[in-house]
């Protein structure tokens, strides 16, 4: 950030050249590094170089980061997030991550991870997807199963309508009970015990 503020980092990532602003940011690079980091930075002669090497000393891309970002996206279970944002998002970003190391990822192989990693109510989705015939992307996969997920929910909603209307019995009922001359509920729905016949 500190060489963008001094708008010296064009000259580190080499899409413009000036000797004298190269050198400018290789001694900013330099001022903000530890003695142990210095010592490999010491002999350099500009700006560009710097960032090379410690973009090579520190950008990790070995096979442990490979490995344990792998390991990522295959224990990512859908029962173990949030929702399927959560899911969605957790599964993409290890992909997207995966990308930036020197593997390339095959798309498909991620797509099917990420659906094989989905509880069984979603296999009619993942049936679709294999027989709809268009090339499956992990963009059309996360849209499908955003849209999916919103499904169940309002099915749900309308499910526990219907069993709540039919478990609260009759509809309400807007005469006048003939016991308790209450308004609401018939004489054979009444709560209150009936009265004894006098007489």
């Amino acid at each position: 950030m500190h060489l963008i503020k001094k708008d010296l980092w064009e000259y580190v990532d080499g899409s413009k050249e000036d000797p004298v602003k190269d050198i400018k940011a290789l001694s900013y690079i330099v001022e903000g590094v530890s003695e142990t980091i210095f010592n490999a930075l010491r002999d350099l002669s500009s700006g560009k170089e710097a960032w090379k090497v410690l973009a090579e000393t520190y950008e990790d891309k070995g096979i442990t980061r490979k490995v344990s970002i792998i390991k990522e996206l295959v224990n990512t279970l859908y029962t173990d997030c949030k929702d399927m944002t959560d899911y969605l998002h957790r599964a993409i970003s290890a992909y997207q991550q995966l990308k930036s190391t020197s593997i390339k990822p095959d798309e498909e192989l991620i797509v099917g991870i990420i659906l094989a990693n989905l509880p069984d109510r979603f296999e009619p989705l993942i049936m679709a997807l294999k027989n709809c015939g268009e090339k499956i992307t992990v963009d059309n996969v996360r849209n499908r199963l955003l849209a999916e997920d919103v499904k169940p929910q309002v099915d749900d909603s309308r499910e526990h309508a219907f069993v709540n209307e039919k478990f609260n019995g009759k509809k309400y009922f807007k005469g006048k009970c003939f016991k308790c001359n209450l308004y609401g509920h018939k004489s054979s729905d009444c709560v209150k015990p009936s009265r004894p016949n006098v007489g």
